[in-house]
């Protein structure tokens, strides 16, 4: 090809077309390139320092380059004679999105794409080919092209070139998406550049790959091989220490920059520390790592110390509680079921009962809290105790909220604790709930960021249900569920987002462009969108389908659960590039492009984004216990919960009746009480 590049070696454009063409000529300098370059070629001058604008040409370089009748890529460069190129701008929640028809028909008008840490420099064009604004949608700008959108690539009759005011050749090291888009993009590009020339079908490894292709083959060990990595990253990239803290950092922001790296978010919650070290502990039970041991219990010790996590103080309305996240006194009933779940299956596979009593008191501690017909407010502040009065007026409010997100972990929790202490409370009220909430299916359901997670959260407790009480009413509650999650699982194994009833969303697509990227926000902008959330739903679908199969021992429950299994494995991420996402993964994982993608509207937790507890651990956790061929659900506990159970319960029981606590509307005589 008659194509000479201004650029550094290792950029990624180049790199990809020296492997489909030997000895392509390569300049350092604009004037180098003038001089190589053939009559009636090309030059791309490629933005080497991104974000800092250097490439400068001036009139005489535009006059040789009229003269030679060249065609020019010039990318995010500092000066064009005669253009006003202003400051780098960057973007926080923009997207590109294709604003011409310069890519049809392969990619149509108002496509959305991905520039992650996209620098751009402001100028005034008649017309762009790809832009950038704050733009809603999935694939497809939804609300249309915002007239105030910054042009990105744009066509000069000055100096017979294409401007690009960003770097689109970074495509690989900043991890642009999707993947299939970008090797359009650049296809239409070179065969602008060089109308005459037979263009190559671009390939490349992206930096941040999968394990798998959805048809490859998996070796016979694939889920062994896919925890042993995901320990490897809790070990390597989750775990902190600030002296005799041993914390589980909360994962890596969505946004990615310039050179595809994501921040940590530092933020230390008691749910991600405790699902963290349930991963060590099934590694120490797997692997007979003594490290791992030792981490879990570390980790787990954290907490429930008090006062950073575990409220001790018997004065405290909040005793037994466990906050949101350190020194931080807000108490969601899911967050501390995520606790004690994961509290409860650690002190079984470690056999070390040093966290019992605090794992009893917060059960109790949030029993306490829960209304009479079973529901518990999503979210209770330290100052609500103090408004209204302590905790009894939360024991005694009536409350209904049909939405498994903030209540289903809590009953499950509640179930199992049945199961070890045969408190009956620890039944009724989840089983009361739980009735009412399958009765209300589907239309009144509060979702929260789609309805496919409210459906996955609830088969735990349904399975654990069943374990406790099995009936063939509540055999048919669970069946119902699963079938409905059933529905939404394509052949490949994954689990599509789907949407509630409208107006019972409390995180819905944002409804306007404005809208994108100002509050939390579900990954699918309109029904259909082959999206499969990795944060909400599909891990805890995982967890729930897991434990219904091992239940109930129906063969299609445990066929789609080896389904799942396969699609975690083959997404799980691989990357030299970068290492901290190795063993990982991230949010949302589009099923059709087989690769991570989605609306990412949200906004703390976009589509790219790492979250180390809800669902790193849980998809662990399950791809161990199917090793081990065990379940969560386990009663190994009962005979050390059995001896504490009486006098904690006593003890936390409402001073206004004294020897009694009254739970869910029933008086019931405290064991050992007169």
């Amino acid at each position: 090809m008659d194509l000479v590049f201004c650029c550094s070696p290792d950029n990624d454009l180049y790199r990809i077309l020296s492997a489909h063409f030997d000895a392509l000529p390569r300049c350092d300098t604009f004037s180098d390139a003038l001089d190589l370059v053939p009559e009636e070629g090309a030059i791309l001058a490629l933005a080497d320092d991104y974000p800092r604008p250097l490439l400068s040409l001036s009139i005489a370089d535009l006059e040789r380059a009229n003269n030679k009748r060249l065609r020019l890529f010039l990318e995010y460069p500092a000066h064009l004679p005669g253009l006003n190129l202003g400051e780098p701008q960057s973007t926080e929640w923009e997207r590109a999105v294709v604003a011409s028809d310069f890519f049809s028909p392969a990619l149509e008008k108002e496509r959305i794409l991905a520039l992650h840490g996209c620098w751009h420099l402001p100028v005034e064009v008649e017309e762009a080919h790809l832009s950038v604004s704050r733009i809603a949608g999935y694939h497809r700008a939804v609300y249309g092209i915002p007239d105030n959108s910054a042009p990105l690539l744009f066509e000069w009759s000055a100096g017979n070139a294409l401007v690009a005011t960003t770097a689109l050749s970074c495509f690989v090291t900043a991890r642009y998406a999707p993947t299939s888009a970008w090797k359009t993009i650049w296809q239409r590009l070179l065969h602008w550049l060089l109308p005459a020339a037979e263009i190559p079908a671009l390939s490349w490894e992206p930096s941040v790959s999968l394990t798998a292709a959805a048809a490859e083959a998996l070796p016979a060990d694939s889920e062994r091989r896919a925890f042993v990595r995901s320990a490897s990253f809790f070990r390597d990239h989750v775990l902190y220490s600030i002296d005799w803290k041993k914390g589980a950092h909360e994962g890596f922001e969505a946004g990615i920059d310039h050179r595809g790296r994501q921040l940590r978010r530092a933020w230390v919650r008691a749910d991600c520390t405790a699902e963290s070290a349930l991963v060590f502990a099934h590694d120490a039970q797997l692997s007979g790592d003594p490290s791992s041991r030792l981490r879990a219990g570390q980790l787990l010790d954290y907490v429930f110390s008090a006062p950073d996590f575990f409220h001790d103080d018997p004065a405290d309305p909040a005793w037994g509680l466990v906050n949101w996240f350190e020194r931080g006194p807000a108490y969601y009933g899911d967050d501390n079921a995520r606790v004690l779940l994961a509290a409860m299956g650690s002190a079984q596979l470690l056999n070390d009962g040093r966290w019992d009593e605090r794992i009893l008191r917060c059960l109790l501690g949030n029993l306490r809290t829960t209304g009479p017909q079973g529901f518990r407010q999503r979210r209770i502040d330290q100052h609500h105790f103090n408004e209204r009065g302590g905790w009894t007026a939360f024991r005694d409010t009536e409350h209904i909220h049909h939405a498994p997100h903030y209540q289903a972990y809590l009953w499950a929790a509640f179930l199992w604790a049945h199961e070890l202490t045969g408190h009956q409370p620890f039944l009724e009220l989840p089983h009361r709930a739980i009735r009412a909430t399958v009765e209300a299916y589907p239309n009144g359901w509060q979702w929260t960021n789609g309805l496919a997670q409210e459906i996955a959260r609830l088969l735990l407790p349904l399975a654990f249900l069943v374990r406790v009480d099995d009936t063939p009413e509540h055999r048919a509650w669970l069946r119902q569920m699963a079938d409905e999650l059933l529905a939404l699982m394509p052949p490949c194994g994954a689990v599509r987002e789907t949407l509630g009833a409208h107006g019972l969303g409390a995180y819905g697509p944002p409804e306007s462009n404005e809208a994108y990227g100002t509050r939390e926000a579900t990954l699918v902008q309109e029904e259909g969108d082959p999206v499969c959330d990795l944060l909400y739903t599909t891990n805890f679908a995982f967890l729930g389908l897991h434990e219904a199969a091992a239940t109930t021992g129906w063969s299609d429950l445990g066929e789609a659960a080896d389904q799942l299994a396969d699609f975690l494995c083959r997404i799980q991420v691989v990357s030299q590039a970068q290492p901290y996402l190795n063993g990982a993964w991230m949010r949302s994982f589009d099923y059709e492009l087989w690769e991570y993608w989605g609306s990412s509207a949200d906004l703390g937790w976009g589509a790219w984004c790492v979250e180390t507890g809800w669902t790193n651990t849980w998809i662990a956790s399950v791809l161990a216990m199917r090793q081990r061929q065990a379940t969560l659900f386990d009663t190994a506990l009962k005979e050390r919960f059995t001896v504490l159970f009486p006098n904690l319960l006593r003890e936390m029981t409402d001073s206004k009746t004294g020897s009694v606590i009254e739970v869910g509307g029933d008086v019931l005589q405290a064991p050992g009480s007169e």
